[in-house]
């Protein structure tokens, strides 16, 4: 490899390792489309998809942490760990942008995950319309107003918001009443604002 095509990957590392760091701003993926432009304009394909994918991943990671916002507070009784994000491109394991946070009170732990544009949308839009779902303790169940699939198997509700996000709560060994309690806080308005 030659000194000028080492640059090039150098640049084309440097600019991921940017988009990868720290919480984007408006301006920092405008900066990220700029420079793309112009590495484009210059001939430079490596580092203008870099780019272009650098500020991909910065806008995948503003919705990631929108998502996390919506996630709810600890009932009375629990705790909360911290909001967990995931911002994956179709190119890694199928992607998905969303977040999770995990709440415990005892020995009982409760995950409430908001995901958009995840394969796992596909597969329970499928098993739910399929004869197998009952085999696996699978129901329909209207959870204020809303239509969720309860897996007793998994201790879990899921439903999906505007054809394209999954709000999933799982309990294993919980009761429905304890999981209801998680998916009623869920303000599902704004994440169907949010992921349009």
């Amino acid at each position: 490899m030659n000194f000028r095509a080492q640059g090039r990957a150098l640049r084309v590392v440097m600019l991921i390792g940017v988009a990868a760091a720290a919480p984007a701003r408006a301006d920092d993926v405008t900066d990220q489309i700029k420079e793309a432009l112009s590495a484009y304009s210059r001939g430079d394909l490596p580092t203008a998809m870099a780019g272009l994918e650098g500020a991909l991943n910065m806008m995948r990671q503003n919705r990631a942490d929108a998502y996390g916002s919506l996630l709810p507070a600890p009932p009375a009784g629990w705790k909360a760990d911290d909001v967990e994000t995931v911002s994956l491109g179709v190119a890694l394991a199928g992607g998905g942008t969303g977040a999770s946070r995990q709440y415990h009170r005892g020995d009982d732990t409760v995950t409430v995950s908001i995901l958009a544009d995840s394969p796992l949308l596909q597969a329970m839009t499928a098993l739910a319309s399929s004869g197998l779902a009952a085999l696996g303790g699978m129901r329909t169940q209207v959870v204020n107003g809303r239509r969720t699939i309860y897996m007793k198997d998994d201790g879990s509700f899921t439903t999906i918001v505007a054809d394209r996000i999954v709000v999933r709560v799982e309990g294993k060994g919980l009761s429905e009443d304890t999981l209801k309690q998680f998916l009623t806080a869920v303000d599902f308005a704004t994440v169907e604002r949010i992921g349009r």
